[in-house]
């Protein structure tokens, strides 16, 4: 059937959607209602787009959550994009908000356009919602798509097949595009957005995937230019396919053209490279006011010339949607989640490891991920590692020092015994290589971590800042780790470093790693035993989850299993073997291993065994 509305929320805001549901159901009106929990999940489900097409209106309860739900988000893009298609993004979309501000509220014109508000007279919603349908005489599913826009040079720049997530930064690019569709209450400015990021964390995909979706704004065109390439020769080219007749400057030609036309245009410049000056920028901007500009660039000082829009990592979800998308293995989520543990919501770095996974499967390329000789994320660390060269050799060492701290912050102090490294630290920050968190501290994206922890150019100079770095941390901690408490860690780091499970697994005896791993927790309990109890418990917490958390449970399955396998072999040939599931276990266990000497090096203040994270 039609329905006359879909009324959009998210889970959380289930109690006022179903009263307002209610109130226009009273009114005569047909509503659609999500009544069977769509919205607990990442997806959006096919059924309930379906009812969205046959519907007349999206009422949006845009509370806070909502523009965190990609099924609400995606649900508003089709209904906004269906009245953009008939000339009025806001012909086919109704917003409640139940907040004080407007800031949550994306896009910039549904925060311009006037919304309800919950404290109002129902009875006044329900009357506006009435006039809305009755000037819509057919269903979303009704309104005839735009032909894609012209996109040159041509070929056009192709999104990713499978694009994930990005809801919320899609919107964000939009409003910045279009800054004078709200100038009463956001002041207007220019049509220029800059889209930044740290390098390969897909701040073209997003550009590519917004020309595609909001195609249908740009009537005049996509102008796609790639900074790396003659400029000129791209300005000629787009002259020409326009028609613009004469000798003169490129640019002018191109200007004219669009003038021209007179038709709203999106003018795409892609990879501008970080460092330059402001005013060479700005020449790579639009050369015509119709035409909205978008750079992309690791330099998040660019923004000054418009609005930025950052590009942060995926969230996790999305992130091993991403991966399993690619190797097309919905069954190893398990193997997917521990590689994006290991590098974080990077694109770029979960694409490379999703490429090697088509060939080797997932779960191998997770083992050697770890690997010197096995670089599969080789391209992203070449990246990363190119884009740091200007920020010279004091940038490497910042990077080592905050590496050896991460996944925590490290507090900017640690930096003094570094030299001057200011401006390095400036420019990594401009990059997005470190991040600056509660005022006092500096943090690294996972993906840089396991980069400058494995692919380091100069490995003992990292050692060196490592060290010198967690010493730092050493002093500087709020708890106060006396003598033996620090030499008790060191020991129990020391011993674990040189485990079997630690290392790689070779074809080691297994009876030798499960007797390794039985000394190592009696040699942990004799550790705690000696440090007394007076002694700080930061190591006797870490102490306790080695012994009960990480061997116990692993000594009390596989120990009595493997006995059982040798006794039985004794007299029967076809004993079940448990040899492969024990050395798939046995490398399972290296990654919690590998947490706690982290967790004892910060303890110890010596990064021993850490190299191997």
């Amino acid at each position: 059937m039609a329905w006359d509305v879909f009324l959009s929320y998210c889970r959380s805001d289930t109690t006022p959607a179903e009263a307002l549901a209610a109130e226009l159901r009273a009114r005569g009106l047909r509503v659609f209602q999500d009544e069977v929990g769509v919205h607990r999940f990442d997806s959006v489900s096919r059924t309930i787009m379906a009812e969205l097409g046959r519907s007349r209106l999206l009422l949006a309860y845009y509370s806070h959550a909502y523009p965190t739900r990609r099924a609400c988000q995606q649900e508003l893009i089709t209904a906004f994009l269906a009245g953009q298609r008939e000339g009025d993004p806001l012909r086919r979309v109704l917003v409640v908000n139940p907040e004080r501000g407007t800031a949550h509220i994306e896009p910039i014109e549904l925060r311009d356009a006037r919304f309800w508000s919950p404290s109002a007279e129902l009875r006044h919603l329900t009357e506006a919602v009435t006039r809305k349908v009755d000037e819509l005489p057919t269903t979303i599913n009704a309104v005839v798509h735009g032909r894609a826009p012209l996109w040159l040079p041509a070929p056009g720049h192709r999104p990713p097949p499978r694009f994930v997530g990005r809801t919320a930064e899609l919107w964000r690019l939009h409003s910045a595009l279009h800054p004078q569709s709200a100038t009463l209450t956001e002041g207007g400015g220019e049509p220029v957005a800059v889209v930044h990021g740290v390098g390969g964390i897909g701040t073209t995909s997003l550009v590519a995937e917004y020309a595609r979706q909001f195609g249908a704004t740009f009537p005049g065109g996509v102008f796609w230019l790639s900074a790396a390439d003659p400029w000129t020769e791209q300005l000629t080219a787009i002259a020409e396919a326009l028609g613009a007749k004469g000798n003169g400057h490129a640019a002018d030609r191109v200007a004219l053209a669009l003038d021209a036309e007179r038709a709203p245009s999106l003018w795409v410049v892609d990879g501008v490279p970080a460092g330059l000056d402001l005013d060479h920028v700005r020449r790579l901007l639009s050369p015509h006011p119709t035409a909205a500009s978008v750079l992309t660039s690791t330099d998040a000082s660019y923004a000054e010339l418009g609005t930025g829009v950052e590009v942060p990592e995926l969230p996790a979800a999305q992130a091993i949607r991403l991966v399993l998308n690619q190797v097309e293995a919905p069954g190893d989520r398990e193997s997917a989640h521990k590689l994006v543990d290991a590098v974080g919501g990077h694109t770029g770095a979960l694409l490379d490891l999703a490429g090697s996974a088509r060939s080797a499967g997932l779960d191998s390329v997770r083992r050697r991920l770890f690997s010197r000789d096995w670089p599969v994320l080789e391209a992203t660390a070449k990246r990363l590692l190119a884009e740091v060269d200007a920020a010279g050799d004091a940038g490497l060492d910042v990077l080592r020092a905050v590496t050896a701290f991460a996944p925590e912050p490290m507090p900017l102090p640690v930096l003094d015994g570094l030299g001057p490294v200011g401006l390095a630290v400036d420019r990594l920050s401009r990059q997005s290589v470190v991040r600056l968190v509660d005022g006092g501290a500096l943090e690294v994206p996972a993906v840089v971590a396991h980069v400058i922890r494995h692919s380091d150019p100069d490995p003992a100079r990292h050692e060196r800042i490592s060290t010198a770095a967690l010493a730092a941390r050493r002093e500087r901690d709020d708890f106060a780790a006396d003598e033996r408490e620090r030499a008790a860690a060191f020991r129990v780091q020391v011993e674990l470093a040189h485990r079997v499970p630690v290392r790689p697994l070779g074809g080691g005896g297994l009876r030798e790693a499960i007797s390794s791993l039985h000394s190592i927790f009696a040699f942990t309990r004799e550790q705690l035993r000696e440090c007394g109890p007076d002694s700080s418990q930061r190591f006797g917490e870490v102490a306790e989850r080695l012994m009960e958390e990480v061997l116990r449970p692993f000594l009390s399955e596989w120990h009595p299993a493997l006995r059982r396998y040798e006794d039985r072999t004794q007299f029967d040939d076809t004993a079940w073997d448990p040899t492969a599931e024990l050395r798939h276990a046995l490398d399972a266990l290296r990654e919690p291993l590998l947490a706690v000497i982290r967790d004892l090096s910060r303890i110890s203040g010596n990064p021993h065994g850490t190299r191997y994270l």
